[in-house]
């Protein structure tokens, strides 16, 4: 029997709560396979119990996103009684997770549990569609600027790298046809293949290979070494932008940052700048704009923003006005761990992410980063809300 539990069970001042039905707690664990939709765990939570072969055990929690009485974590007192004990506001978690979540609110905000259960849905739909038991690992991987797929990495023998490909998010066979094909025209800034499940990528030395056997479609890459990475406590003098992004004075003179304190500078210029705005080199900046304007209020949206901070984080970037080595647009990070849209609305043009990081130097490194995407997205981000 799936049922519901939360933390909120035990605050005094919820008075009334506004459960969810039967009949939705049902429907949440079936839609989850009644496995756990917090981000990388997945852990059944129906099966057998040794106290017969009748019995069973049930670790399933129909959990609120937005908490079902006042005093709860996340609680929304704009939403009205229908709305708190509606399927869309909840998610289906074992019951370590639904605590987690609910002991720390603040780390685990409505948007992303939104996220997580949209992500989960997904991958549950994607093993049913494909008739093979899913796994955690399968994520989004980039190859080129054009194709983009859901897949598993396989192999790794000394410098190639193979997948095995579920399906096809952005392009499409005869897209990777292409691109094998005309890999010698290629620009080299497109020659890449990035992987959310490691957080990094490479840079390819051939083009990708493509082979189908017993029903499986793999890819192999050739690719380069990894990119070196700059100490982050080695970032050079930079003017310091204050929290309106423009510049700081202090006593009358423009305010710098350097190392440690400028890498969320550098973060917020590097990731706000769009491919074609770069006057000096139109093949320069991200394709996140494009990914909002196309892909909004999509589950696919953050895993395609992660994809594009993994490629200026990994791969280098030859800035044809430079004599100086060619180097990751992010100079110092090595792997992206998660990147999560903290707000859909958006201010003036800026949209928050929360970004965990391995930076070179430091270590683990996580924070709130605005990015300016476009005014043009706060309207539609409020009409998706």
């Amino acid at each position: 029997m799936a049922k519901e539990m939360s933390t909120e069970d035990n605050n005094p001042s919820s008075q009334s709560r506004d459960n969810f039905s039967g009949k939705t707690r049902s429907a949440l664990a079936l839609r989850a396979a009644h496995r756990c939709a917090f981000r990388g765990c997945g852990i059944a939570t129906e099966g057998p119990s040794d106290a017969g072969a009748s019995k069973h055990v049930s670790i399933g929690v129909a959990a609120h996103i937005e908490a079902a009485a006042r005093g709860g974590p996340r609680y929304n007192e704009n939403m009205t009684p229908e709305q708190r004990g509606d399927i869309s506001n909840g998610i289906w978690l074992c019951q370590t997770h639904s605590r987690i979540i609910d002991s720390n609110a603040a780390a685990y905000p409505p948007l992303l549990l939104q996220q997580m259960k949209a992500e989960h849905e997904q991958r549950i739909s994607i093993e049913m569609t494909s008739m093979r038991a899913g796994s955690t690992c399968y994520d989004f991987v980039a190859l080129g600027p054009s194709i983009v797929f859901v897949g598993e990495l396989i192999a790794i023998e000394k410098q190639a790298w193979s997948f095995r490909v579920e399906h096809f998010v952005i392009g499409d066979l005869g897209e990777l046809v292409r691109y094998i094909e005309g890999f010698p025209t290629v620009d080299p800034y497109d020659r890449f293949v990035l992987v959310n499940d490691l957080g990094d990528g490479r840079e390819l030395d051939e083009p990708p290979t493509w082979s189908k056997a017993r029903n499986e479609c793999v890819i192999t890459t050739q690719v380069k070494a990894s990119a070196k990475r700059l100490d982050v406590h080695r970032l050079p003098i930079d003017l310091a932008l204050g929290d309106d992004h423009d510049l700081v004075f202090r006593n009358g003179d423009l305010a710098t940052v350097q190392g440690l304190d400028s890498l969320p500078q550098k973060l917020k210029l590097c990731l706000s700048s769009n491919k074609g705005d770069y006057w000096a080199d139109p093949t320069f900046g991200t394709r996140i704009r494009e990914y909002m304007t196309n892909f909004l209020g999509s589950p696919w949206l953050p895993r395609l923003i992660k994809l594009e901070t993994i490629r200026m984080a990994s791969i280098p970037f030859n800035d044809a006005g430079s004599q100086e080595k060619p180097a990751t647009p992010l100079w110092c990070v090595r792997k992206v761990m998660a990147v999560d849209q903290v707000d859909l609305k958006g201010n003036a043009g800026w949209f928050v992410f929360h970004l965990k990081l391995d930076v070179e130097g430091l270590g683990e490194w996580d924070g709130e980063i605005p990015i300016f995407i476009s005014n043009d997205l706060c309207a539609s981000a409020d009409h998706h809300t």
